[in-house]
């Protein structure tokens, strides 16, 4: 099933590109070098909950593209959003199921960092394994290399940036990141109910398709972060933090790189903007079942920072 084309004002593009700078900086400002500490005090739940974010579900999503006979359009936005790092709501919720905020915390910084370098390889190497996404990428002339390098530069500047104010100027960096966290977010919210009001008949078309794909493509997130977890043998508060983390994908980022380098491009931006709204919906629901399993505390992390 093809996905109609989706309003895309190209004159726009300087925009969306501050707007995504911007939410990468903000996150930036709110990495804390104790959060990178933290790592070492729970090296085991840090590399169980990554291992899962960056490597089984990227591996996994390209898995089911192959096995399901979907727009490719809408497979290459799967495959974006499994190589997205968690979102910082993650934190909330987590704190939400009574898991290891703390965890979730430090995973969010270590991820936010990895998916500097980690993002544009994940995707350009699980886009280029399912003949489909590696065939779209091709039509609308994105080099796979030039891809790599945009999204590293996109995605490295702002961070740098941000870790380097947040270091040297502590003060300001907590000042601007209050700023950028509502503007950011309110620009990148603003440009998605504009593209979606302009394609309102697009959405509504599809929308059983995608809802479909997206339940279940969240739900596998939510079970490879609770089974990392539980290989690994972590706590149950661990555990919750796994789940939730590896569940919750940032799927603004994601929408904000569909219309920088993709220009919009239907499929991608459907699923992207069904992630964002779904995975909030299904966060609160399953911290709402994992705050009635289990309330031991662990024995080696404390819950809060240190």
């Amino acid at each position: 099933m093809e996905v109609g084309a989706v309003y895309y004002n190209a004159n726009s593009q300087w925009v969306l590109n501050i707007v995504l700078a911007s939410m990468i900086l903000g996150v930036a400002l709110d990495i804390h070098w104790r959060d990178f500490k933290a790592i070492l005090k729970m090296p085991k739940a840090i590399i169980a909950g990554l291992s899962a974010q960056f490597i089984a579900l990227p591996a996994v999503t390209t898995g089911l593209t192959l096995m399901l006979d979907l727009q490719a359009g809408i497979e290459l936005g799967m495959i974006l959003v499994a190589s997205c790092p968690g979102g910082a709501i993650s934190n909330f919720v987590t704190h939400l199921s009574k898991g290891n905020t703390a965890l979730s915390i430090s995973m969010t910084a270590a991820a936010s960092a990895l998916a500097t370098f980690m993002l544009p390889i994940n995707f350009v190497f699980w886009s280029q394994v399912n003949p489909e996404t590696a065939a779209l990428i091709t039509s609308i002339d994105v080099s796979g290399q030039a891809l790599f390098i945009n999204l590293l530069i996109v995605l490295a500047v702002p961070l740098l940036i941000g870790l380097f104010i947040q270091h040297r100027w502590p003060e300001f960096a907590k000042l601007l990141h209050k700023v950028l966290k509502i503007t950011s977010l309110l620009a990148l919210a603003a440009f998605i109910t504009i593209a979606i009001y302009r394609n309102q008949d697009a959405f509504m078309a599809h929308f059983g398709l995608i809802f479909t794909v997206v339940l279940a493509h969240n739900a596998i997130a939510f079970l490879l972060g609770f089974g990392a977890g539980k290989y690994a043998g972590l706590s149950t508060r661990d555990i919750k933090a796994t789940t939730i983390e590896v569940g919750m994908q940032n799927s603004s980022l994601a929408i904000a790189i569909v219309f920088t380098q993709f220009n919009g491009e239907a499929g991608m931006a459907l699923i992207s903007a069904f992630w964002g709204t779904w995975h909030i919906v299904s966060g609160l629901l399953v911290s709402f079942l994992l705050s009635r399993w289990g309330v031991e505390l662990s024995p080696t992390v404390q819950e809060t920072r240190s």
